[in-house]
């Protein structure tokens, strides 16, 4: 399969948005969805969350498409970030990495972050990071493959409840 890379616009708000609700559904919702998830997939993937995100200058959305301009994937990238967890350098923050579930396993996780990593350095940035859920175990052994490394957990919390995230590194080389 081959996809082409490209920089999202404020025109791709609507597409960003049902992929995003697609993957967050199929990732946080695997024994149901109460109204606190519903709220949280509403706020954080919907089509006005992305607009604002994308009239964002210092966020970057990186968009795989295949023929046709089918969106399949997509990276979310917020440059100068502080980690979450004392001792670790300021650098892109991953706030996103979704693919749709019929698109894993083909390669194109990996290249999305091999393009986020060439715009980090572009950006002048030593490195990457972001935090997985715990419960999310083949995110976490994908990114393992990938060269990242868990620094430790975090809590994420909405609505009254604690979620246990992993906050993973990338450390990227000076050339």
């Amino acid at each position: 399969m081959t996809w082409t890379l490209r920089a999202a616009t404020l025109a791709d708000a609507l597409p960003l948005s049902v992929l995003a609700t697609q993957v967050w559904l199929d990732t946080y919702c695997t024994e149901g969805v109460d109204d606190s998830l519903a709220r949280e997939v509403r706020h954080s993937c919907g089509p006005e969350a992305f607009e604002a995100r994308l009239r964002e200058p210092q966020r970057h959305h990186l968009l795989a498409e295949r023929a046709g301009g089918r969106l399949q994937a997509f990276v979310e990238l917020l440059p100068e970030q502080a980690p979450p967890l004392a001792g670790l350098s300021q650098g892109v923050e991953v706030v996103r990495l979704y693919v749709q579930p019929s698109a894993q396993g083909q390669g194109l996780g990996a290249r999305m972050l091999g393009a986020a990593a060439d715009w980090a350095q572009a950006q002048h940035q030593a490195g990457l990071w972001l935090t997985v859920w715990s419960g999310n175990a083949r995110a976490r052994r994908f990114y393992a493959r990938q060269g990242w490394v868990d620094r430790g957990p975090t809590l994420l919390g909405f609505e009254g409840r604690s979620y246990t995230n992993h906050v993973l590194e990338r450390v990227l080389a000076r050339g």
